[in-house]
């Protein structure tokens, strides 16, 4: 793949499938060592992602999911809307890139597109506490850590630390 220029555009729910075939093992292997493999294989398959999990999280008003691809194949994406904390900041739900892709400016210029939608908008998001490698990347793009912290719980009795990063804006 030419990950040089890829196109970037807004999905649409006949795209979730395919994005979730991208999705779902790029997430799963930046949380392994986070969750053991047993906890992750519940929390997929893909097909559940594209079935239940995308639209349930575009359903809230001014969500959406933006992805790169080129032809026929996703290779990457973001979803992001107002903050419920505060709706006039941005929230960055997701972004990733297929490892393939990875460390050719992609995730970048996804985190662009998102950041475009509200110009002039803080931006926040939650990061697992052990991703180092999400960490690095938002600590580059000038994410800060806000103070914020949050016990992620993704099954009853299984929590995962997150914490706060803001990119200030305003």
């Amino acid at each position: 793949m030419n990950v040089s220029d890829p196109a970037i555009r807004e999905a649409t729910p006949s795209d979730f499938g395919r994005v979730a075939d991208m999705h779902y093992p790029a997430w799963r292997r930046s949380w392994n060592g986070i969750l053991i493999a047993p906890l992750l294989d519940i929390l997929g398959p893909a097909r559940r992602w594209a079935a239940d999990i995308y639209p349930q999280n575009l359903s809230r008003p001014g969500w959406s999911m933006w992805i790169a691809e080129s032809g026929d194949r996703v290779a990457g994406v973001t979803i992001f809307g107002p903050d419920p904390a505060d709706p006039g900041q941005l929230q960055i739900d997701a972004l990733y890139v297929a490892e393939d892709c990875q460390r050719h400016g992609l995730g970048g210029r996804l985190l662009d597109t998102a950041l475009c939608t509200l110009p002039s908008a803080d931006a926040v998001l939650w990061c697992a506490e052990q991703n180092d490698r999400a960490r690095s990347f938002y600590e580059k793009k000038q994410f800060r850590l806000d103070g914020r912290t949050l016990d992620w719980e993704p099954l009853a009795g299984v929590r995962v630390p997150h914490v706060g990063y803001t990119l200030r804006r305003r």
